[in-house]
């Protein structure tokens, strides 16, 4: 006699959907908080870069008992470079400022070919170079541009601080800067008008170096170092980079003892955090914000991918997250080394 076959139960079209919408609910749950966890992680990583400049930036003090530079003047002609130069020993990368020529002709322009005042000189040697300390991760901007005749240049996602716009040049709100730190126009090159304006009451300036105590308000009042990690949108609301156009390397203009010349790799505090909006006078249509620009851009101001705000690197070492909703005085005054008001909160 013959057993009875057993039955095997299989399962039904219904309950492999049924099985497959709740592991897509799950998945669909899970994902921003793994993208929230990688975004966290990310954060976190461009906050410790600014613990790293600010660490070298006060190695550098000690031996040199002044800050650096925040652009130098090439002497011998075309353009200087940028306070970064300074800071490659205290960053690790003590062999690659070995290899750099820092007093000769554009010393800071790293576009291939001739300048209109001699022959890049650095550009060869940091060519498609990557610096981890100068990229944050958040950053949607590429690692490199052409910054002339062919030659990929790291473009810096943080930038110095040399000071903020009185109040009297936009809306006034009761910041204006000390009489001993003066604003100067900026003059600009090729596309934006009108021009920026360009202030000494930060820390980071051009031909002038500063010693920790000639930050009256105080270090810990007093930011140095911020982020332009994103980008800025044109006057049609499309994406548009407006860092550096030159590349980390890119200083000033040899006639810019007048304080009349773009100032590269430095920003003047004018807008909020994130206010990104490119001039459009002398681009494509009208608006914008002015002194927003690519390549003559001396109030790009700060911004970054970070939801809610940037990261500050303070001159007592310190880092810390300004909200984009911070009140522009305030801002203005974290900005400036020496204007005797009270920051408040921020």
């Amino acid at each position: 006699m013959s057993r009875p076959r057993s039955s095997r139960k299989a399962f039904t079209l219904i309950e492999l959907l049924v099985v497959i919408a709740i592991i897509a609910i799950l998945v669909a749950l899970l994902l921003p908080a793994v993208q929230s966890a990688r975004e966290a992680a990310r954060r976190s990583q461009c906050k410790n870069n600014f613990k790293q400049i600010g660490l070298a930036l006060h190695n550098y003090h000690d031996t040199f008992t002044v800050l650096p530079l925040g652009n130098t003047v090439s002497k011998q002609g075309g353009w200087g470079h940028s306070f970064w130069i300074g800071l490659l020993p205290y960053l690790d990368q003590e062999p690659l400022f070995n290899q750099l020529v820092t007093n000769g002709l554009s010393t800071g322009y790293t576009g291939g070919g001739a300048t209109s005042t001699g022959q890049a000189i650095n550009g060869p040697i940091v060519r498609g170079m990557v610096l981890p300390f100068l990229k944050c991760p958040s950053s949607p901007l590429p690692d490199t541009k052409d910054t002339g005749g062919g030659i990929q240049t790291q473009i810096a996602n943080y930038v110095g601080i040399s000071g903020a716009v009185d109040d009297a040049v936009g809306t006034p709100n009761g910041f204006f800067n000390s009489t001993i730190s003066p604003q100067f126009n900026s003059s600009n090159c090729c596309t934006c008008t009108p021009q920026g304006i360009h202030a000494r009451g930060g820390v980071l300036l051009v031909g002038t170096c500063l010693n920790l105590r000639d930050i009256t308000d105080g270090t810990s009042n007093t930011m140095i170092v911020s982020e332009q990690s994103d980008f800025g949108v044109n006057t049609n609301g499309q994406p548009v980079l407006i860092t550096n156009n030159h590349g980390w390397m890119m200083g000033t203009a040899s006639n810019s003892l007048t304080y009349s010349e773009r100032h590269f790799n430095l920003t003047t505090i004018r807008y909020p955090p994130n206010a990104v909006q490119q001039n459009g006078v002398g681009i494509s249509g009208a608006g914008g914000l002015p002194g927003v620009c690519n390549n003559d851009g001396v109030n790009n101001g700060v911004f970054s991918p970070h939801s809610g705000g940037v990261h500050a690197l303070l001159c007592d070492g310190t880092v810390r997250f300004i909200n984009e909703n911070i009140d522009l005085s305030s801002l203005k005054r974290v900005a400036t080394r020496n204007d005797g008001g009270d920051v408040g909160e921020f």
